[in-house]
């Protein structure tokens, strides 16, 4: 709007005024309409997309809102997210969230999980030592793991190994101390420590 490099000692009265008040307005609304002659450092605020500009002496170059002054400290999505100290998750959509690598700890819920569009859960193959589901039961009788269905469902598939030392179902004592039962992949149940066989009218076994 105003031109910077005037009013100079040679104007005369009656646009000396209004050269003024040009370069007043340019400082009220920070360049609403770009000036002309701007020293260096002036700043501009753009309406659209809005962000602030700063003279170079040749142009108006973007001017960076850093943490601290309440800015991201980017001019972009990536750099605002680095600035920030945020991951890849930040600006993921919540129906489209993809995670690769990592791992999630102490994980815990105080409700239930009901997908009601049916799916598919899959947790993959460590890449290191160690078990894929580790499920810590709770105390005082309840169940760590409830499956349950109506007619028609099924609970439990296991589909894993090929050979007899491959134990596709297994079961210990609370701290491994004791093997109760095992499956191998070739179609045996191995009872190492006792068998125990329901009989008579009330189904009692005697230990």
């Amino acid at each position: 709007m105003a031109d910077w490099s005037k009013p100079t000692i040679t104007s005369d009265y009656v646009v000396f005024v209004e050269e003024v008040k040009n370069r007043d307005v340019d400082a009220i609304t920070l360049q609403a309409i770009n000036a002309t002659n701007p020293p260096n450092w002036a700043v501009n605020l753009v309406r659209s997309p809005v962000k602030f500009q700063q003279w170079s002496g040749a142009a108006f170059t973007d001017l960076l809102l850093s943490i601290e002054g309440g800015g991201t400290g980017a001019n972009s999505q990536a750099g605002m997210r680095a600035a920030i100290g945020l991951g890849t998750m930040a600006y993921q959509g919540a129906n489209a969230v993809a995670i690769t690598g990592g791992s999630i700890a102490n994980i815990s819920s105080g409700g239930s999980y009901f997908n009601h569009q049916g799916g598919t859960m899959t947790i993959l193959q460590p890449t290191i030592a160690g078990h894929a589901l580790t499920i810590l039961t709770p105390v005082n009788g309840y169940i760590g793991l409830h499956l349950q269905g109506a007619a028609g469902s099924h609970g439990i598939h296991i589909h894993c190994g090929t050979t007899q030392n491959d134990m596709p179902f297994r079961i210990m004592s609370s701290g491994a101390s004791v093997e109760i039962m095992r499956t191998t992949a070739e179609g045996s149940a191995w009872f190492p420590t006792k068998l125990g066989i329901p009989v008579g009218v009330d189904r009692w076994i005697t230990w």
